[in-house]
This record gives structure tokens, C-alpha cells and sequence, in this order.
């Protein structure tokens, strides 16, 4: 013999019977989405594969720009510093170890 329902527990009715075409429906449109997200993902991977080949070839032309003003401002500040000391310019720069700063390239 079964024991009776505990007084606190949830009674659920019968499950509502949906008909097979509202079924298909629901299954269809989850799959379509799931299509979509899938496309949709892979144009959106390329778009941002081309923003960041583009920001990396801005960056390498920064740093080479960047490492340009650099070497100038190495060389300025060892003719001040040839100037300051009062050295002659080929005596400082073989003085200095700086032969590869002013080499011309």
C-alpha cells in the first residue's frame, strides 16, 4: 500500500499536448539560430582578423619611427655632450664608442 502524498508536496497537472508542427517549429528555429551564430561568427572573426593585421602594421611603423627619433636624439645629445666636455667631433664619437650612430646608412 503507498504512503500518502506529504502534505507540502506540488501537485502538477497532466502536461499540455503540443502539436507536432509547433514541435518542428521550436526545433527549426533553434537550428536556424544556431546556423546563424555559427556564420555570423565567422564574419566577424575575419572583420577583426583585418582590424588587427591593420593595428599591427601601424604599431611596426610606429616603432620604427619611434626608434628613429630615438637615434636622433642620441645623436644631439652626444654633440651637446662633445660640445659640453669641448672634445673634437671625431675624437668624441671614437672616444665615446658612438661610431655606429653616425654612420651613414
Amino acid at each position: 500500500m503507498s504512503a500518502p502524498p506529504h502534505p507540502n508536496a506540488v501537485v502538477l497537472p497532466a502536461p499540455i499536448q503540443v502539436s507536432p508542427l509547433i514541435r518542428f517549429g521550436r526545433w527549426a528555429a533553434l537550428g536556424l539560430g544556431i546556423v546563424w551564430g555559427a556564420v555570423r561568427l565567422q564574419q566577424i572573426k575575419h572583420y577583426h582578423a583585418d582590424i588587427r593585421e591593420w593595428e599591427h602594421e601601424k604599431a611596426v611603423a610606429q616603432a620604427a619611427k619611434d626608434a628613429e627619433t630615438k637615434k636622433w636624439l642620441a645623436k644631439d645629445e652626444m654633440r651637446y655632450l662633445m660640445k659640453v666636455v669641448n672634445i673634437p667631433f671625431e675624437e668624441g664619437v671614437a672616444q665615446f664608442g658612438v661610431e655606429d650612430l653616425y654612420r651613414e646608412e
